[in-house]
């Protein structure tokens, strides 16, 4: 087993090397010598480059959640996902120069978007469940996804923001949240109209697998009568 100290390690030769080296020069041999470990011990702790990244993403995800506040549970909800987020870009502070290579790779390279989409996604349900909003359901996915092109919106404020006060960064997030919260009101509504359909749906679902209507189903279409239910009562 990989130790903690180990990936510790390989993670921040990774994080380094995606903040020097265009993408594509970003090797796990290259990874392996900046981190003085051994190929076949790169091996045991990772499966490749996004394996890297999703353990960062999720030693991020992690930290953001230990930091909740109890306090803010009261608050509103845009204010406590406000908080959980500030939170998060301070946790990313220390690889910054790395993330804002990475966004620059992934706008060139649509494959390696899709695969930090995908990372993102799971991050932001994490965030969301940090600030204490439960998602589900088509509606949640739409939520997340537009809450991770809302964050993907403020990092590029936050890469070009030097203020230790970061009021651009805050402002821009406050703007995207904003913008997010008519979101969430037009999904609820659009979920709300389609319920009567998806229960009306359920329901034709449950009786077609009823023993018996298959063969109604062929009575009805050939004209005759459909046979008696033998499960039913009599």
């Amino acid at each position: 087993m990989t130790s903690e100290k180990t990936r510790k390690t390989i993670l921040d030769a990774f994080m380094d090397l995606v903040a020097e080296r265009p993408w594509p020069d970003v090797t796990m041999a290259e990874v392996a010598e900046r981190a003085k470990v051994k190929p076949s011990a790169l091996r045991k702790a990772y499966d490749g480059r996004m394996a890297i990244l999703a353990d960062y993403f999720r030693r991020i995800d992690a930290e953001v959640l230990d930091g909740s506040d109890p306090d803010l549970a009261d608050e509103a909800a845009v204010d406590r996902l406000f908080d959980v987020l500030m939170r998060r870009l301070d946790a990313l502070e220390e690889h910054k120069s790395s993330l804002r290579a990475l966004a620059r790779a992934a706008r060139r390279d649509p494959v390696l978007a899709a695969e930090l989409n995908a990372l993102a996604l799971t991050s932001q349900r994490w965030m969301l469940t940090a600030a204490g909003i439960t998602v589900s359901g088509l509606g949640g996915l739409a939520l997340t996804q537009a809450l991770v092109v809302a964050f993907l919106r403020v990092l590029k404020v936050w890469f070009k923001d030097e203020d230790p006060g970061q009021a651009a960064t805050m402002a821009a997030l406050d703007r995207e949240l904003k913008r997010g919260a008519g979101v969430m009101e037009r999904i609820d509504r659009a979920e709300r109209w389609c319920r009567p359909f998806k229960r009306a749906f359920s329901r034709a679902r449950s009786h077609r697998g009823r023993p018996g209507a298959a063969s109604a189903e062929a009575a009805v279409r050939d004209g005759g009568s459909p046979a008696p239910d033998a499960s039913a009562p009599a």
